[in-house]
């Protein structure tokens, strides 16, 4: 498992326009300093990467859309991709970091879950780095065809290729 990484991609759809005056989007991109602080410091994270994707299908950084955000995005897709040990350290980051946990909880009735599953994940060599393009692929892969050891759940995971070789 050392010359791997657990690539994980989650899609969060909020409901309707998101902008500088919703108090839903105010409070998710109040959060993300705080989070992205203490992911820097994760010795079990490898790297994280953030975007967002409008409905025409471009990709857009958290920069770009702080730089646009009176106008407002509808029904984007917010898109955080990251690079992990394994699923434990991702388990224990997601489920365990509180600051992560409850801001998730207090958003879970602002998200749109009817495009089909909002996390993927999949083994990649630990140097590599996944564009947001390549993520966003990965989870398409994910709602048409379901779990494989190419793309995977957290319910239905596969070992890293090294694993199953041995």
């Amino acid at each position: 498992m050392d010359r791997y990484s657990l690539v994980h991609i989650n899609v969060f759809r909020p409901l309707g326009v998101i902008s500088t005056e919703d108090p839903n989007a105010q409070f998710f991109f109040s959060q993300l300093p705080g989070i992205f602080a203490a992911a820097d410091k994760e010795e079990t994270l490898y790297w994280h990467n953030h975007a967002l994707r409008t409905q025409d299908g471009h990709f857009l950084t958290f920069e770009e859309v702080f730089a646009a955000a009176d106008e407002g995005f509808a029904n984007p897709d917010v898109i955080t991709m990251a690079g992990w040990r394994d699923v434990n350290a991702l388990h224990a980051f997601a489920y365990r970091f509180d600051q992560h946990r409850d801001g998730m909880k207090k958003l879970r009735d602002w998200s749109d879950r009817s495009v089909g599953a909002t996390m993927a994940m999949w083994w990649a060599p630990k140097s590599e780095r996944i564009t947001i393009r390549q993520g966003w692929n990965k989870i398409q892969k994910l709602r048409a065809e379901g779990p494989s050891p190419d793309v995977f759940t957290l319910q239905t995971r596969f070992d890293p290729p090294e694993a199953t070789a041995a």
